[in-house]
């Protein structure tokens, strides 16, 4: 349990860290990346308790949110950092 706390709280510190990023970056790319990996930050912890309390409540085992929280959110928050950090890197590429 205390494992799984830490990971949610691991997450919750990234999410604030790009979306603070996300506010102070210019319009453009690079803050449609940093949006994805705030967005994909929050993801996991809110997939991770609803795919629990789905499991607690109903006693099913649920695939669909356990799946978003270990393979969607985790695949989401690293294109985002990478490509904030390539676009951020080349100039933004093209702006908007």
């Amino acid at each position: 349990m205390t494992k799984f706390l830490m990971l949610i709280g691991a997450a919750l510190v990234l999410a604030a860290i790009s979306f603070v990023l996300y506010r102070r970056a210019p319009r453009g790319w690079t803050r449609i990346f940093l949006g994805l990996a705030a967005i994909s930050a929050i993801a996991f912890p809110v997939g991770a308790v609803l795919h629990n309390a789905i499991d607690a409540l109903f006693h099913v085992e649920e695939p669909v949110f356990f799946l978003i929280a270990v393979i969607g959110a985790p695949v989401g928050v690293l294109v985002g950092l990478v490509g904030a950090a390539i676009t951020a890197y080349t100039g933004g590429l093209a702006r908007r």
